[in-house]
């Protein structure tokens, strides 16, 4: 069993969101898990910026992944334990020679970069739900998991999911290539101390 899991970046700032997730992974049926991690504020201050002066949208999207390395390492050097994907080389290696269970963080820029053949719109209505959705179907993954902070109805089609704004619109596109696809509202499993950290 396979599944790519990706890890809502409205998260990060969550207090617990570590321990919960080591529990989480644990909690899964035999299999790896191959995680990547969205950029949540780091993002979300580029969109306000390009909202207030307007940029070429392809460089915006590259800009963003590029952004995602960030969210990355601050989440693996908390998660010694899972290994670390970090190059195209890695990536390589893991889509040959899969690991024999475990828990896997991969950085977006080992398999999605700048002139890699990908069917996903280089401009917002990509994130890092279309990007996950894309490592699974370049795996061929059993699952797709996204990791949420809302209530959502798996069993609803993707494109009800991103018409109601819970995935994005690219997600949609990939959905004959996917296997199965499930939503986790996190936030709810969070300890009860699980209230957002302070930013500054």
């Amino acid at each position: 069993m396979q599944r790519v899991i990706k890890i809502g970046g409205s998260l990060l700032l969550q207090r617990g969101l570590v321990p919960a997730l080591q529990r989480w992974d644990r909690q899964q049926a035999a299999g790896e898990n191959i995680y990547i991690v969205g950029g949540g504020e780091i993002i979300d201050a580029v969109r306000r910026l390009d909202a207030r002066y307007p940029a070429d949208p392809v460089e915006m999207h590259w800009l963003c992944v590029d952004l995602l390395r960030v969210t990355f390492e601050m989440l693996a050097g908390q998660l010694p334990d899972w290994s670390r994907w970090k190059t195209r080389d890695q990536f390589r290696q893991l889509s040959v020679d899969p690991p024999n269970g475990g828990a896997h963080l991969v950085c977006v820029d080992a398999f999605y970069h700048r002139g890699c053949e990908a069917p996903l719109p280089e401009s917002w209505e990509t994130t890092t739900d279309a990007i996950a959705g894309w490592l699974a179907v370049l795996l061929g993954a059993d699952e797709l998991v996204l990791l949420k902070s809302c209530d959502a109805d798996s069993d609803r089609p993707l494109r009800g999911l991103a018409d109601a704004g819970i995935v994005d619109t690219a997600l949609p596109d990939l959905a004959d290539r996917l296997g199965r696809v499930r939503l986790v509202n996190f936030l709810a499993l969070l300890d009860g101390d699980s209230g957002r950290m302070g930013t500054g």
